[in-house]
């Protein structure tokens, strides 16, 4: 696999995040990335309000990560990733979680990368 290969992108994006990499997540996210969170309300378009979103959880979250791949694979432009994301609320995020508390998601993520970068994300779960 190459550094431009889609689940090479993908596999870096996660290992970013759960480092709040963001230099690294700055040069996996296409500049008009749609990023969508199905079943919770979010819906943005462009890099900056994409890292703004990981920004804002940052401070919403004292822990947030994804673990437990159970199934990845690629038709050649997406990935899809069968895995769980975790968090600790220091805030209410209201329809996902109380302050105080924690989540343990079961998500499916889709990347679709062109040319090594993320133009879209959509999550489900």
């Amino acid at each position: 696999m190459t550094d431009l290969d889609p689940i090479s992108v993908a596999n870096r994006w996660i290992e970013a995040y759960n480092a709040k990499d963001y230099d690294t997540l700055k040069t996996l996210i296409g500049e008009q990335i749609h990023m969508v969170h199905h079943n919770r309300g979010v819906d943005v378009t462009g890099s900056d309000a994409a890292l703004g979103l990981m920004y804002g959880a940052d401070e919403a979250l004292s822990v947030k990560r994804f673990h437990s791949t159970r199934r990845q694979f690629t038709d050649g432009e997406r990935v899809v990733t069968e895995h769980s994301w975790e968090a600790a609320a220091t805030v209410e995020i209201p329809g996902i979680v109380a302050a105080g508390e924690s989540v343990d998601l079961e998500l499916c993520s889709v990347w679709t990368v062109r040319d090594g970068k993320v133009v879209e994300y959509d999550d489900y779960g």
